[in-house]
């Protein structure tokens, strides 16, 4: 809550009494959380946009953003968006399968949307190399930032 109101008040200064704050303000002086962006990462490989997509990854690793946690928050995304997939295939309450509390019930229109850019197979696909990229960069055999950027650049 703190963080909200440092933020809010970041704009208010800038915009001065009386001004305006703009959508282009908030995207140009907030800070932004990790689970924010990935849904802006996401909504870009579903729109098969490469050039942002990468673009969101750069722009995390120089706000500083440890890759090890953009790999973990990415896959939790991923699977969230296999799990509302399966949920919506099999007839399930996708509050229940996520686990979602009541205050994040806005979550469900976006992690819908979100999954219908993926086939059931590509978000398993997904989780299956997110895993395999972990594996393989913790004995050494792929650098984790090529490593997301190629499965980024496979799935746009």
């Amino acid at each position: 809550m703190q963080d909200l109101i440092n933020e809010i008040r970041k704009l208010i200064e800038f915009a001065g009494e009386n001004g305006t704050i703009t959508i282009k303000d908030v995207d140009m002086l907030c800070i932004k959380q990790l689970d924010s962006v990935i849904f802006d990462l996401t909504d870009n490989l579903g729109k098969k946009n490469t050039k942002d997509a990468i673009k969101v990854l750069n722009d995390l690793l120089y706000n500083k953003e440890p890759i090890q946690k953009i790999l973990i928050t990415l896959y939790n995304h991923f699977k969230k968006l296999y799990i509302v997939k399966l949920a919506i295939k099999n007839n399930k309450d996708i509050t229940e399968a996520l686990k979602l509390k009541p205050n994040q019930s806005f979550l469900i229109g976006k992690y819908k949307m979100q999954s219908s850019y993926f086939k059931e197979d590509e978000l398993k696909n997904i989780l299956e190399e997110l895993i395999d990229l972990d594996s393989n960069y913790k004995i050494g055999l792929i650098d984790l930032n090529i490593g997301l950027e190629a499965i980024l650049c496979r799935y746009c």
